[in-house]
């Protein structure tokens, strides 16, 4: 019987060193949960018995997300390889026609330079009188373009303001021999002279114009203003700022703006009727 005894003990220490530690109680209604120090391998058992199973699940449903997110990270990398790859053969197609264009421009120059070259071998054979031809239906094809650009343009402005009366005097004879190289363009004494164009005005006053302006424009061309009544803005000026009044200052017979026009710059005078014609609000008298 002792012997017995002493079997199970032994049967005892040796199933309980065969069974795994554990901390804590079981049970599914006390909240309890087992933690198996060295217990099954199978996850499931381990799940079931540490009650893990929010966690693993929520861990699982995150790894779903991400894998998403990588999936649609890859897509949009690659929709980006596309667009990048698109950039470059437009880039490499923007270098071909720059650098066609350079090559254009640089054989125009080149062809300007011989045309040049060649115009000033002709020009150096001819006399000083076929010269001095030459060099004169050159500068009134050049006037001659001026004035056309002038006429045409929907930014030049009328310098009287309102109703005006003027006629074609270009080249009339004039005290001390000259002719005139202007319009008159009449208005009533006071009325607001106006910058045609854009540019910058300076005054001065001399025995015949009385009080007159000089504007030099933007792009290079003067103009005359004389006979004022009083000066207005001086500076830099935008087309229609005021800039005098008209009045019969000088050596007038009546209130007017004697109008020049010099393409390109001073002492190249040219007829300005067809500039006033084509913008200034003219009198049916």
């Amino acid at each position: 019987m002792r012997r017995f005894s002493t079997l199970l003990l032994a049967f005892g220490i040796v199933a309980s060193a065969s069974v795994p530690a554990t901390i804590g109680a079981a049970g599914s209604d006390d909240g309890s949960s087992i933690v198996e120090a060295g217990g099954p391998a199978d996850p499931l058992v381990v799940v079931r018995s540490t009650g893990m199973g929010p966690l693993v699940a929520a861990a699982g449903r995150i790894g779903l997300v991400a894998r998403e997110g990588i999936l649609e990270a890859t897509d949009r990398l690659g929709l980006l390889s596309r667009v990048v790859a698109d950039l470059g053969s437009r880039n490499r197609a923007a270098v071909e026609v720059l650098d066609g264009a350079n090559r254009l421009l640089a054989e125009q120059f080149h062809g300007a330079v011989e045309v040049r070259s060649a115009y000033q071998v002709i020009v150096e054979q001819l006399d000083e009188s076929d010269r001095r031809r030459l060099e004169e239906a050159t500068r009134t094809r050049r006037n001659t373009s001026a004035v056309v650009r002038v006429v045409n343009s929907t930014e030049w402005i009328c310098p009287v303001v309102g109703v005006t009366r003027f006629t074609d005097t270009w080249g009339e004879p004039r005290s001390g021999g000259r002719t005139h190289e202007g319009v008159d363009i009449a208005a009533p004494s006071n009325t607001p002279v106006v910058a045609p164009v854009s540019g910058r005005v300076t005054y001065r006053w001399d025995s015949i114009g009385g009080r007159s302006f000089d504007l030099v424009a933007d792009n290079g061309d003067y103009y005359f203003g004389t006979h004022l009544r009083r000066f207005g803005i001086e500076g830099r000026v935008t087309a229609g700022d005021n800039i005098g009044f008209v009045g019969s200052d000088g050596n007038a017979d009546a209130y007017l703006l004697h109008l020049e026009y010099h393409p390109g710059g001073r002492d190249n005078p040219v007829n300005p009727y067809p500039l006033a014609y084509a913008h200034c609000d003219r009198s049916a008298d």
